[in-house]
């Protein structure tokens, strides 16, 4: 078995979605879902539904009174915000774990997929990108693909920055040399393993190479926000800052060159709202947010 073959299999091998985040998914594209339909599919999970009581009656978020039905919880908070927390309560035990391939401690991955998961929704309402559809959750899932070639790259990963540093290669570039697929392709098999939207797939698979996506506003969307995140430091690892940007992909999104600075203040704002939003959700404290690189 060659070393494409393992990381087939170690694709496979990672656990799926759960099946309430699928199934909220499907539920929310519809804009008339009933919010008790809603509470029916978050009550199949009992930790789901006890993060989201305890979200919907939490101080932080200034209400008065308490709920203790879940469909009430569900209308206090509102479908947007209920789907982005479950999404990333699901996740988080996969994403905040050690990488040692890409050189990630166990929050790296984790604060910077929540970084352009942020980036990108955000980037889509100052665009005012109406039928861009999933940025959040294209935006939190575009690096999942480093968990299934972390454990192989953490065997040898100096021919990937031999690649990089002589041959002026991207890392993806190297990646795709020295193992037979990048980790953006690696990420587009576990989400369609996982059943997501194709236009999500798509992103994800794409995310390095926007131009592939056919003019795809979502995967140019998560390729913009993923070098800005990187490029101000929200979750650097091995592969640092050895990726391009396609400009294609800012001409096609209509960004203005004054629009960066608004951005990142929206995207920090809305960083330390999650922190404390997912502290509460999960029960837990220390969700650090990224901050600004100051080097």
């Amino acid at each position: 078995m060659n070393l494409h073959e393992k990381i087939l299999l170690e694709v496979d091998g990672l656990p799926s979605l759960p099946q309430v985040v699928i199934k909220l998914q499907e539920l929310l594209r519809d804009p008339d879902v009933e919010f008790r339909r809603l509470a029916r599919i978050i009550e199949m999970d009992p930790g789901l539904t006890a993060n989201i009581l305890q979200l919907a009656n939490s101080a932080l978020l200034g209400w008065s009174g308490e709920v203790s039905s879940l469909q009430s919880a569900v209308v206090r908070l509102g479908t947007k915000r209920i789907y982005e927390m479950i999404l990333c309560l699901s996740v988080a035990d996969l994403v905040r774990r050690p990488i040692r391939g890409y050189g990630m401690a166990g929050d790296v991955l984790w604060l910077h997929s929540i970084a352009v998961a942020t980036c990108a929704d955000e980037l889509a309402k100052l665009l005012r990108l109406k039928s861009v559809a999933d940025a959040f959750t294209a935006g939190l899932l575009h690096d999942i693909g480093k968990i299934a070639l972390g454990t192989f790259l953490q065997i040898d990963d100096g021919p990937l920055k031999s690649a990089v540093a002589d041959a002026d290669m991207s890392f993806d570039e190297a990646e795709a040399r020295e193992l037979g697929l990048d980790h953006a392709e690696a990420g587009g098999l576990i989400l369609e393993k996982w059943h997501l939207p194709e236009h999500v797939v798509r992103s994800t698979r794409w995310h390095h190479r926007p131009f592939k996506a056919g003019s795809d506003p979502l995967t140019d969307l998560v390729h913009v926000s993923d070098i800005l995140c990187t490029s101000v430091g929200w979750g650097l690892g091995a592969d640092g800052l050895h990726y391009r940007l396609e400009q294609g992909a800012v001409e096609r999104l209509g960004m203005g060159g004054d629009i960066g600075d608004k951005l990142m203040c929206r995207v920090l704002d809305k960083l330390k709202e999650m922190e404390s939003l997912l502290a509460a959700g999960s029960g837990k404290g220390g969700q650090r947010v990224p901050e600004h690189s100051r080097g």
